[in-house]
């Protein structure tokens, strides 16, 4: 459980905020997990709610993993919950992180409309392998997740992995206002920085059946 913690919040650290025209409203993803060197597949949902630069993901897999966090897009900041053992944290976190472009994006000819958005085609060139991408530019690229640099909201394909793949394709787009209450952590967590969260985790020793 704690090494998944651990991936969670560095993987939160690769996003970064592009000043572009806000979105107030929801997402909601299909994901497909897939893992050659387990030969796991794993389904999942990722739920985005944006009220203009704050913004809240929620996944929710089949293998019961989750992850929640809340960000402030503006000030590049974020508030990771997490739950370990019937304890609650919201750990806030600087998003100081730069990530860095790992492909070539071209651009093709092709349009498909996917929930409700027109979408355009492109190829995705990594180094090891070639994928399509599915985006629309009516919706601001960054409140997507772990696809930097897109020209549009990334709506259908797949992001590289250490070991396979995640696919993703939109279902859902609702432009209905989300309550703010998404927004502000429940009563029930434990607000800690970063550090003051590491500090408590190696304290806290888990035996690797809860990893």
């Amino acid at each position: 459980m704690l090494k998944f913690v651990y991936l969670s919040l560095f993987a939160i650290l690769a996003q970064r905020a592009v000043a572009q025209k806000p979105f107030t409203g929801s997402l909601e993803y299909n994901l497909v997990s897939i893992d050659h060197m387990k030969k796991d597949t794993i389904e999942g949902k990722l739920f985005i709610y944006a009220l203009d630069s704050l913004v809240r993901y929620n996944y929710i897999m089949s293998d019961g993993k989750k992850q929640e966090s809340i960000h402030h897009l503006g000030r590049q900041k974020l508030i990771s919950l997490i739950e370990i053992d019937g304890l609650f944290f919201a750990v806030q976190i600087n998003d100081t992180a730069k990530a860095e472009e790992t492909y070539q994006l071209h651009k093709n000819k092709q349009w498909q409309q996917i929930a409700g958005l027109k979408c355009r085609e492109a190829n995705l060139a990594y180094p090891d392998r070639n994928v399509l991408l599915y985006y629309s530019k009516s919706i601001p690229a960054h409140y997507f997740v772990g696809l930097e640099g897109a020209p549009g909201l990334p709506v259908k394909g797949q992001i590289p992995t250490d070991f396979g793949y995640m696919a993703f394709e939109l279902q859902k787009v609702d432009q209905r206002q989300p309550p703010f209450s998404l927004f502000v952590p429940d009563k029930k967590y434990k607000v800690l920085p970063l550090a003051a969260f590491l500090e408590w985790s190696q304290t806290n020793q888990y035996s690797p059946s809860q990893d």
